[in-house]
């Protein structure tokens, strides 16, 4: 079976789930998978990369999460950036002024493409550091494939969701990581929140890493403090002290 035969039996499965699905889920699925999305999924199909598109996990601000399963029946995670209605210009910031991506495209579906690519590169350099995240598996176009983190049909809960037995270690194994991506990867994340972390078997995982800057990005320290100032806001309601200052002199080992 070649990748247009594969892009026919996604484009007919997606209808016939639409049809069962309600006003506001059809015009997701119509939002998700465009035709160049169905051929990108065709490829890591026809390629082995994945088996099948299971079915929805997540759905965040720049593109849905499904489970997937790929062919050895691995359980892995398809993160697809919608090109229809993403907010792309508010992208922009996080890219330009990154000495990677020197060459930034015009159009809406070659800068959501690159800032596909930009979460890639991302996984790929915590990845290198084992800064714990989702393992990076494949990229093409707009859609990112990923390890699954979480078990069987239930992914891992974000960590607003857990009752935390040790509010105070986790926000310190938490800020070793903040510190390690800083000053190993040298990534600020950008976005960080308790949202954007996942909690799976007692281990913090760092995700959505889209947004994520290099310390030559201009904005980087002000994406740090704002990182530092969500964190202290959480755990200082779970009744962590938290000192801002200390945090990032922590973080980027500045001295008083």
């Amino acid at each position: 079976m070649d990748e247009e035969d594969v892009y026919s039996l996604l484009d007919k499965r997606i209808k016939i789930e639409r049809t069962e699905r309600d006003a506001d889920d059809k015009k997701t699925y119509d939002e998700v998978f465009d035709r160049n999305t169905l051929l990108a999924l065709g490829k890591l199909i026809s390629r082995g990369v994945i088996a099948t598109l299971d079915f929805p996990i997540a759905t965040g601000k720049e593109g849905n999460v499904y489970r997937a399963t790929g062919e050895d029946e691995e359980l892995l995670a398809v993160k697809i950036y919608r090109t229809s209605t993403a907010t792309y210009k508010n992208l922009m910031k996080y890219i330009t002024g990154d000495p990677r991506f020197r060459s930034i495209p015009k159009d809406r579906r070659g800068i959501i493409s690159l800032w596909a690519q930009k979460e890639y590169k991302n996984l790929l350099r915590m990845e290198k550091a084992e800064i714990p995240g989702p393992k990076p598996v494949k990229l093409l176009g707009n859609v990112l494939v990923m390890a699954y983190i979480g078990c069987g049909e239930r992914p891992a809960p974000m960590i607003k969701d857990c009752q935390l037995a040790d509010p105070k270690e986790i926000f310190q194994t938490l800020l070793d990581i903040m510190r390690r991506l800083y000053s190993e990867v040298q990534l600020v994340h950008g976005d960080l929140s308790e949202y954007n972390i996942l909690v799976d078997e007692g281990r913090c995982y760092l995700i959505d890493v889209g947004q994520s800057v290099v310390l030559e990005h201009p904005l980087a320290r002000e994406l740090l403090v704002r990182d530092i100032g969500n964190m202290a806001r959480y755990f200082g309601k779970l009744g962590v002290e938290c000192d801002e200052k200390d945090m990032l002199e922590f973080i980027t080992e500045e001295e008083t």
